[in-house]
């Protein structure tokens, strides 16, 4: 029998702005009014066992590699993972939380990295009538870039499919083309094309082999009536740690599609700590989404608060004064295109199957390998044991990169997958047991990481020396316009921090802003010029 490991330490997640049911707009009624220019700144099956790597669309039966992340994919202060849509409007990404089965469909029946707008699933990032947010839609001559409506064409790297600018490499209405378009269940990842996402095989549609009773351990097995499927093993009942959810074993403090209970699914991009579901550490759920407010052109340092023409969101200020140094313009949001998986190395380039930006590159982290499209732990992956294909037996277990009859002394088996849940972050003191909320696996007990404390209900890991919402502590919040340095709040090189008539502080440009030229409170009636009134 395959079994294989449910992979819940990567970030699943497509974009900030995921899963979710719009039931309004996040803006005022009415066609939007075009935004920041566009381009600124930047095999067959055998003996049950799926053979390894990834399906594309279409074929069925084949193995998705699964893998064990060795950490719970970031404190959520770092830039997220594996992001599907633009910045403009949503954040740098968390994780997604396990999946239990579902594959790459979210809690609306969404595919990853699309929106229900009115029962439509759509890509906010690009589709024309829901641009930036649900209902906007954008005129008769523009075309919808990155979240922002835009008559100036595609931003460099993106393809224009219709009124649709779209990454061929990341967007699963176009995936590769046009005209391809991902199952419900897939995601797109690079020359991958449509693939399973991590932790899930294709039989018919991603599954969880882990936890699925129609499919457990591998696509041919299903579980008898009265029966669980527990890790990758039909029994009479469920391990300690989890709970019976339609016959799946599942961990309801951590697992996103039955988070506190089996019939409560997180949705619009958020995850599910505590049993509770919430968005990311650095976002704020708007209108049923969770959105990076100090960069989302749509919700623009509050939900609701949208940027208007030639403007950008910067540090959660709408701003005509251009980005601060080492952030590029990407669909009117100030971006840090080194670390930002939506924006990465250049603007809409998204980093997918669970990898990483890191200095402009997509890479998978924490010494995983890139296998048909998603990163998976080779040393444990019973599909992917050792390298990438090599596919263990049925009945055999990975185990140190090497497959074998059973586990070595220290181990456990989960699902095919031999782990240490002392410290496997997706295994963490039973098989099944995530850790969620940016923390890691110590001691058998999920923790936050060192450089990190709790903060919030439910507690999300944050590193209070660089997050404006908890700048040198739990809630206490940097002004608008302002980042946090040290645990300090300060404005961004170039900018200073000013009081408006109405005595808000923010900061601003006064090299080029005309109401506070070279200082707060001159007021220029011309120009302002590199802090000079012309």
């Amino acid at each position: 029998m395959k079994h294989h490991f449910r992979f819940a330490g990567i970030t699943l997640l497509l974009a900030a702005a995921l899963q979710v049911h719009c039931g309004g707009r996040s803006e005022s009624p009415g066609t939007r009014t075009s935004g920041a220019a566009a381009g600124q700144g930047g095999g067959a099956a055998t003996a049950g066992l799926g053979a390894a790597g990834r399906a594309k669309a279409g074929t069925g039966g084949t193995a998705a590699n699964a893998g064990n992340a060795s950490s719970a994919g970031g404190t959520g202060n770092e830039p997220g993972t594996s992001g599907g849509v633009s910045g403009s409007f949503a954040g740098s990404l968390g994780e997604a939380g396990s999946t239990s089965g579902s594959g790459g469909t979210s809690a609306s029946g969404c595919a990853l990295g699309q929106v229900d707008c009115a029962g439509t699933c759509v890509n906010l990032a690009s589709d024309v009538s829901n641009c930036g947010a649900c209902g906007m839609q954008c005129g008769a001559d523009e075309a919808c870039d990155l979240g922002v409506c835009t008559s100036a064409g595609c931003t460099t790297g993106l393809s224009a499919c219709g009124a649709s600018c779209v990454d061929f490499d990341s967007d699963v209405s176009h995936c590769g083309g046009c005209d391809t378009q991902c199952t419900a269940s897939m995601i797109c990842s690079g020359s991958a094309g449509c693939t399973c996402p991590s932790g899930t095989f294709d039989c018919g549609s991603c599954v969880d082999l882990g936890s699925d009773p129609a499919h457990c351990g591998n696509c041919a097995t299903s579980c008898a009536s009265g029966e669980v499927c527990d890790s990758g093993t039909c029994r009479t009942g469920c391990s300690a740690a989890l709970a019976a959810c339609g016959g799946a074993c599942v961990d309801l403090a951590g697992d996103s599609m039955h988070c506190g209970d089996c019939a409560t699914s997180c949705g619009g991009g958020e995850i599910c700590v505590s049993g509770q579901c919430t968005c990311p550490v650095g976002q704020t759920s708007c209108n049923g989404a969770c959105v990076d407010t100090t960069v989302s052109f749509a919700n623009c340092g509050a939900c609701g608060t949208a940027c208007g023409a030639g403007e950008a969101c910067v540090n959660g200020v709408c701003a005509t004064t251009g980005c601060p140094a080492k952030q590029q313009l990407c669909g009117g949001a100030c971006v840090d295109v080194n670390k930002d998986a939506t924006n990465c190395g250049a603007c809409g380039n998204v980093c997918t199957g669970g990898q990483v930006c890191t200095t402009g590159t997509c890479a998978c982290p924490n010494g995983l390998a890139l296998c048909a499209g998603v990163c998976v732990d080779t040393t444990t992956d019973p599909a992917a044991c050792g390298a990438c294909g090599a596919a263990c037996t049925s009945g055999e277990v990975c185990s140190q990169s090497t497959c074998a009859g059973s586990c070595a002394a220290g181990e456990t088996d989960c699902a095919g997958a031999c782990v240490d849940t002392a410290s496997n972050a997706s295994n963490c003191g039973a098989c099944g047991v995530a850790c969620t909320g940016g923390t890691v696996c110590s001691g058998g007990g999920c923790v936050c990481p060192p450089n990190t404390e709790a903060c919030g209900d439910p507690p999300l890991c944050t590193n209070t020396a660089s997050n404006p919402a908890n700048c040198g502590g739990c809630g206490m919040r940097c002004d608008k316009g302002q980042v946090c340095s040290e645990g300090m709040c300060a404005c961004p090189g170039g900018f200073k921090l000013c009081s408006d008539n109405a005595g808000a502080s923010s900061c601003v440009n006064v090299k080029t802003d005309e109401a506070n030229c070279g200082d707060c409170g001159t007021v220029c009636d011309g120009r302002c010029v590199n802090g000079d009134c012309r």
